[in-house]
């Protein structure tokens, strides 16, 4: 037993040497169970929440997540083999070798127990299968009884439990065992027994028996079952089998007349080096090897143009020929692509011809099936049907190749063959990084040893597509004079790629991609062209449904269309949509040939109406622009909750900044002011400065552009708060004085306010207090004459800020009770929250502590949910606590502070609570982990431009070296922003 994490039965882990499923918490448990079904693989927050729960949630679904988590992590350091759960996008996954959960090592065996019976070693194979069952202990992840966890159970009995005890019967059976083989079958279920495999099997053990009777029996009454259910497959080839079997063993026959092997339709030339698809490769020995327990009547193999279907199939048909003395016939269907199709009463005719047969002998189509059928019976042959159209085009066809084994390769899943005639289906993924290269450079005829890098990078661009990689191998092969690197310049252009090949010959990748294009009805079409529109590999489908104009269900057809031919996909979540980057380049080029603005329109808006609800969940009592108009018909995205307005803003960031450029190209100019807007807030918590400068600096663009001097004034204003964040004080002078111009001449009372509360705040950080004290003063004046109790609050508290800086707490406290007073005004809990910890702080350095502590109260009392106010509360309970002897509590504040800084993904928050925690250790004696708190604070501070806290955090790290003491830290609250743009100027007042 090479494994260490067992799921085929309750969750289990190797401690001391042995498997023990009683670790942890119930919870905890089965999400170790949950990540381990897809060990080093993702699961977002929304998945691992449906497999926990289904629809039963608990109050709070994310925070008995995040305590899961937070339970397992130290759990899995104290197995034999220690594994990590890792923080991956908005979701986690277990850091953890696959091959160390008992389902790999279960498949594993198998595999060994398979390659031993190929080579005729049934003892071995049977002592192999037989150790691999014996880890199925019990029904997998029993605790888990939700949808997700029941199909993943069921398709585990399906794919490994089922065929791994036939096999094993199988093999007690070549060995002679007979009897033991039926106490195998005892084993089963009633409804897994009457599947036709297990039937088969259970005739095989009583003619091995001598159990005639019991056999006949048996076969009567299965037959019966497939007969009232209208399996009339089944049915008949249980007959044919039986009829076969009791013929075997009631009258041996003498040694058969094997007739003429047919003679194999010209296979296509094998690929030489043919690369990577060792799985695929495996997969299609199990299931067409001839006496393979897994073995399926037929295999379909999909995937999208250019993957490698006709190349895979055909090296398998090369490699295996051996298996099949009777030959191996390829046929191409022609199922895309401008060629007839080659029609199912054609096939039959080839398929004669290739047999020999006279084929006008036989007038009737429904005969010469029969013949066909007839003439196949007693011959090891393999069949490739190449380029199937959909179901139809091969359905009737499998009836009559029923004694062959078949490959149908198509560009659609063909779904419904596989579920009528339960066929195995495989789909082919893209060639990773690694085999895309070495596919690359063996085309390349020795020139990808010369230029490595272009070499990688060409190869990454053609996006792991075989027929793309060999295109622009045999392109660059044909022009030794042009440089590698020249040619992944041409190539970024998406014409330029996808004309690759076009010389006459039609075997350009457009070519390809277009064949598949032209089979789909309008409706799909149109959808298709959709993705070309949007920016992002990935679209949520409200986004299609808004952008594409028409019913819901039509487009949701088109779509499940697009995804059975493989030119889309559906990631982890059942509400997106991907489309490969190559695919993506295709869809481009046809959407830029779509001159209908109607599409763009709808998308934009949907955006923007997206965003506007987004930003109301996420951020309250923020200003936000008036929402434009939007598209009849759209459908915007919901959201129940600030964390999900949150996840959407972040997830679709990089979208929201290219459609804000994309809406200023097309004059579009009220979205493109709005959308960075309404982003904003979200970026600048996370860190997200580059997306928000440029977001900014095209909203300024197209507010000048729609001559709306208040939008340019309020865009100019929040860029250079931002540069004031970054501590670019030049850059930010310059935002803020054209900003204060436009405002000024536009007669905005309230934007020329703002503008100088950021002006103070400027003052007050390239060291000038005092002009930063006076411009405070006269904002309040100036908000009081305005009464804008708002800003008059955020002036009151910068000011109280800037001279406690100066150590004037005296003079600094009116100004915090007045700023208190004002924010209860106005109803903002977030801002009181914000005060009351100022002044646990101010109070603090005071060294009234019982002061301290009622503020901190009355801080936790005004927050709710808000993690970064419950981060920075924290911190200063920490410094209280430290302040007061209480080093365990005030460890326990700091580490908390720490953990609730990570959660929000607050980077100056992390900072800051780093910096409390660095100090408590350093004051309890432990120095080294000081000085890693320190080194990390530091590192957040300068990520984030605050080069100032940066230098003084690092001078706390050189006088760590030496016994002195380390002064407390202080932080103000951020800049204030403008009221949000209008779409129509404002009048003076």
């Amino acid at each position: 037993m090479d494994f260490a994490y067992g799921i085929l039965g309750h969750t289990a882990m190797r401690m001391h040497g042995k498997m023990n499923e009683q670790w942890g918490q119930r919870q905890t448990r089965n999400i170790l169970g949950i990540l381990l079904t897809r060990p080093g693989q993702r699961f977002s927050q929304d998945t691992l929440i449906s497999w926990l729960w289904d629809d039963d949630l608990p109050g709070n679904p994310q925070e008995a997540l995040y305590k899961a988590v937070h339970r397992l992590r130290p759990a899995l350091r104290e197995a034999d083999v220690p594994a990590a759960v890792a923080r991956s996008g908005d979701g986690y996954l277990v850091d953890l070798d696959e091959s160390l959960v008992d389902v790999a090592a279960f498949r594993k065996t198998m595999r060994k127990a398979h390659a031993a019976a190929s080579s005729g070693d049934h003892e071995a194979a049977y002592e192999s299968a037989a150790s691999a069952l014996s880890w199925w202990r019990d029904e997998p992840l029993p605790e888990l009884r939700t949808e997700r966890a029941e199909n993943w159970r069921e398709d585990r009995r399906k794919s490994m439990l089922l065929p791994a005890r036939e096999f094993l019967a199988s093999q007690l059976l070549a060995l002679g065992r007979p009897d033991e083989a039926a106490g195998w079958m005892q084993e089963l279920a009633p409804e897994h027994a009457s599947r036709l495999a297990f039937v088969k099997l259970q005739l095989q053990i009583y003619y091995a028996l001598g159990q005639s009777e019991q056999a006949q029996a048996h076969y009567l009454d299965a037959h019966r079952r497939f007969r009232d259910v209208a399996d009339d497959t089944a049915a008949a080839v249980l007959r044919a089998f039986h009829d076969d079997l009791r013929a075997r063993h009631e009258n041996p026959p003498a040694a058969p007349v094997r007739r003429a092997a047919p003679p194999s339709h010209p296979l296509p030339r094998d690929l030489r080096g043919f690369i990577s698809r060792t799985r695929a490769l495996d997969t299609l020995d199990q299931w067409l090897r001839p006496g393979s327990s897994t073995r399926s009547p037929a295999v379909v193999l999909s995937g999208p143009p250019g993957i490698g279907k006709t190349s895979l199939a055909v090296h398998w048909a090369h490699r295996a020929a051996d298996w099949f003395p009777g030959g191996t016939i390829y046929l191409d269907l022609h199922g895309f692509g401008p060629a007839p199709r080659l029609e199912p009463p054609d096939i039959v005719d080839r398929l004669l011809q290739e047999l020999s047969y006279p084929v006008d002998h036989v007038v009737d189509a429904t005969a010469r099936a029969a013949v066909l059928r007839q003439q196949l019976t007693d011959r090891a042959v393999l069949v490739i049907l190449d380029d199937a159209e959909n179901s139809e085009h091969v359905d009737q066809l499998l009836n009559v190749l029923s004694e062959c084994a078949v490959i149908v390769t198509s560009r659609r899943r063909l779904s419904a063959l596989v579920r009528r005639h339960e066929l195995a289906e495989l789909s082919l993924d893209r060639l990773d990084d690694h085999d895309s290269l070495e596919l690359f450079v063996r085309r390349l005829r020795g020139r990808g040893e010369q230029e490595p890098d272009a070499a990688r990078r060409i190869a990454h661009l053609c996006d792991g597509l075989p027929l793309a990689l060999t295109l622009v191998a045999e392109s660059a092969a044909r022009r030794p004079g042009l440089s590698l690197n020249t040619m992944l310049d041409q190539l970024r252009d998406p014409e330029m790629l996808l004309s690759i090949g076009d010389d006459g010959d039609d075997q350009s990748l457009r070519t390809a991609f277009s064949s598949s294009y032209r089979t789909l009805e309008p409706p799909s079409q149109a959808v298709f062209r959709l993705f070309g529109r949007h920016p992002g590999a990935e679209i949520h489908v409200d986004t299609l449904l808004s952008a594409a104009g028409r019913p819901a269900a039509e487009t949701r057809r088109a779509l499940e269309t697009l995804v059975a031919l493989h030119l889309i996909d559906q990631p982890g979540d059942t509400d997106r949509y991907r489309i490969v980057s190559i695919f993506h380049r295709y869809a481009q080029t046809l959407s830029d040939q779509d001159h209908d603005s109607g599409p763009l329109r709808r998308l934009l808006s949907h955006y923007c109406s997206t965003a506007y609800h987004a930003h109301r969940m996420a951020h309250p009592h923020r200003d936000r622009p008036p929402q434009p108009d939007p598209e009849p018909g759209i459908r915007p995205t919901g959201f129940k909750t600030p964390d999900a307005a949150t996840r959407w803003f972040l997830r679709e960031r990089t979208n929201i900044i290219a459609l804000t450029a994309l809406a200023l190209t097309h004059r579009h100019f009220e979205i493109a002011c709005m959308l960075p807007h309404l982003i904003a807030d979200t970026l600048d918590k996370y860190g997200f400065y580059d997306e928000m400068s440029t977001g900014f600096a095209i909203a300024a663009r197209a507010a000048r552009a729609n001559q709306d001097p208040h939008a340019e004034a309020s865009t100019l204003n929040d860029l250079g708060e931002l540069n004031l964040t970054l501590s670019n004080h030049t850059t930010a002078e310059q935002a803020l004085t054209r900003a204060r111009e436009l405002a000024t001449a536009d007669g905005s009372p309230i934007g020329v306010l703002t503008i100088n509360i950021n002006f103070a705040q400027l003052y007050r950080h390239t060291g000038c207090p005092a002009e930063a004290i006076a411009l405070f003063r006269r904002c309040v004046t100036h908000a009081q004459r305005n009464r804008d109790l708002v800003r008059e609050g955020k002036a009151e508290q910068y000011l109280g800020e800037t001279l406690a800086e100066l150590d004037q707490y005296e003079k600094a406290l009116p100004h915090y009770h007045r700023a208190l007073h004002l924010r209860a005004l106005t109803g903002d809990t977030a801002g009181q929250a914000t005060t009351y910890t100022t002044l646990a702080e101010l109070h603090l350095r005071e060294e009234q502590f019982a002061v301290a502590h009622r503020h901190c109260r009355l801080a936790q009392a005004q927050i709710a949910g808000d993690l970064t106010a419950t981060m920075r509360l924290r911190t200063v309970e920490a410094r209280l606590a430290a302040a007061e002897r209480d080093d365990r509590a005030a460890l326990r504040l700091s580490q908390e502070a720490v953990e609730l800084a990570e959660r929000a993904h607050n980077a100056t928050g992390q900072a800051r609570a780093l910096e409390a925690f660095a100090e408590i250790l350093y004051a309890r004696g432990n120095h080294e982990d000081a000085v890693d708190a320190w080194r990390r604070a530091a590192a957040f501070y300068r990520g984030r431009g605050k080069d100032a806290k940066a230098d003084r955090v690092e001078e706390r790290l050189a006088a760590a070296r030496n016994p002195q003491a380390i002064p407390q830290a202080r932080d103000g609250e951020r800049t204030v922003a403008m009221p949000a743009p209008r779409r129509s100027a404002i009048s003076n007042g």
